[in-house]
């Protein structure tokens, strides 16, 4: 991932489904509840009593049984690097500087989702066998920016955590 450009700020590092499109296709509401209920889906469980864990035990299998079956349309997993304003890739093709349309990824191998997210091209440089490409995210809804905020601060916790255990 070397390749990729490292931005300042909170970040994480993933191989993970992505693909670029030149047209959004999903609802900004569709997008922000899918990231809303990753993080439930995420959450410990600490705080829930033994009734609710088993309503969240259901409907977690029913949500993970619609992925499944959503998921076999995922783009190929890809190297990038996400931040909170811009996703870094590496890939094959190389795409125009400017370039306006959506990202697609998938953020959990758990719980599968083609997330599609506006967004626009800003580089776009040869790297080693293909192109190291960095688009800025246009979330201008303030929800979605919200919930997409707490997933790369969630994904950049977890990796920290772990790092740190795994140095101890």
């Amino acid at each position: 991932m070397s390749q990729l450009p490292i931005p300042d700020g909170v970040h994480f590092f993933a191989h993970l489904p992505l693909a670029w499109h030149a047209t959004l296709q999903q609802s900004t509401f569709e997008a922000t509840r899918y990231l809303a209920v990753l993080a439930e889906f995420e959450a410990s469980s600490d705080e829930r009593n033994h009734a609710q864990e088993a309503l969240h035990a259901k409907l977690d299998l029913m949500l993970l049984w619609t992925a499944k079956h959503l998921s076999q349309d995922l783009p190929p997993a890809k190297d990038a690097v996400i931040a909170l304003e811009t996703i870094s890739w590496l890939d094959a093709t190389a795409l125009p500087m400017g370039a306006h349309g959506a990202l697609t990824l998938s953020l959990s191998r758990i719980f599968p989702f083609s997330l599609q997210l506006p967004a626009e091209i800003i580089s776009c440089a040869v790297s080693g066998q293909g192109y190291a490409i960095t688009a800025r995210l246009q979330l201008k809804e303030e929800a979605l920016r919200d919930w997409f905020e707490r997933t790369v601060f969630r994904n950049h916790r977890r990796i920290v955590h772990s790092e740190r255990g795994a140095a101890a």
